[in-house]
């Protein structure tokens, strides 16, 4: 627990200092870049056999980046406080509304609904390890997997937005049921991660796109989001693992212009449904099995 304060707090730290810098002349918004770039080294810091602990640290400095890369882009001039509020912040503080503090109980249903299932999928993938080989092994082991992995991003959107709620904030949308997704493109540009997408769209596509050049700024936000993957997961898994996971999203592009192709926007909704989960159930392994290498030690530290 101190190792987590130490190294939750230097990231905090780079963070809030970064903030005070992302206003006014270039020379301050780079210095802020290169303030916050510099905790991307801390992941690194902590002990090698916590990979869960340098896959938070990940993922937090990675995040506090690309909120300092916000600030520096933002036309505006923000007060200090509302620069650090959105530094440090899980959602883009932007785009958020204010409203009457209370709970939010759609959220609060779907934390105790998911919150189980995570369980479940954690079964299953000690289960198969335990007891089973070969192809069933990795059947029950990847399907548990997907499932621990989707219902645990369906836990922690609901707590941030209950968390929110209670500061009178409301954050959404941040996730929208991407299980009812008819298209690849539908998936990932309108249902999963809205948080990321936003970040992804106004700070890579966008840019690119408003040149003319539609289809190179598609393929960017693909290799973008698989590089912010990969580098989280390096301190934690790898080069190799990380990179298995960043080829994961690469391969988005032309599954998104293969559907295209045949036209799947035309399609019955059931007939799309099942094409789109089915193509993303047949790579998850690309996604799943570096995220379970981290699982696994879960069960080794408690034996």
């Amino acid at each position: 627990m101190l190792l987590l304060v130490l190294y939750v707090g230097l990231i905090y730290a780079a963070g809030l200092l970064a903030a005070l810098l992302a206003d006014g002349p270039v020379w301050r918004r780079v210095l802020a870049l290169m303030v916050m770039g510099t905790a991307l080294v801390v992941p690194f810091l902590a002990p090698a056999d916590y990979p869960t602990l340098r896959a938070f640290l990940g993922v937090g400095s990675l995040w506090f980046l690309a909120r300092i890369i916000e600030l520096v882009r933002e036309p505006r001039r923000l007060p200090v406080a509302r620069r650090a509020w959105h530094a440090v912040g899980l959602v883009d503080t932007r785009f958020t509304r204010r409203m009457a503090p209370g709970v939010d109980r759609p959220a609060l249903i779907r934390l105790l609904l998911c919150a189980p299932l995570v369980v479940t999928g954690w079964a299953g993938v000690y289960f198969s390890g335990q007891h089973l080989s070969g192809s069933l092994y990795w059947a029950i082991r990847w399907a548990s997997g997907a499932l621990l992995l989707y219902m645990a991003v369906e836990v922690v959107v609901s707590a941030v937005i209950l968390g929110y709620r209670l500061l009178g904030v409301d954050p959404r949308p941040l996730h929208d049921d991407p299980i009812r997704s008819k298209s690849i493109g539908e998936f990932w540009g309108r249902r999963w991660n809205r948080a990321v997408h936003r970040f992804l769209k106004l700070n890579v596509f966008a840019p690119v796109a408003r040149r003319g050049h539609t289809e190179l700024g598609l393929a960017l936000t693909f290799v973008v989001s698989g590089l912010f993957h990969f580098a989280f997961m390096v301190p934690a898994v790898g080069l190799g693992w990380a990179a298995i996971m960043g080829v994961f999203f690469v391969l988005q592009l032309p599954l998104f212009w293969l559907e295209r192709a045949l036209g799947v926007a035309r399609w019955r909704a059931p007939l799309a449904r099942v094409w789109t989960l089915s193509l993303l159930l047949v790579f998850s392994p690309l996604f799943v099995e570096p995220v379970l290498q981290i699982v696994d030690t879960w069960s080794a530290a408690g034996s």
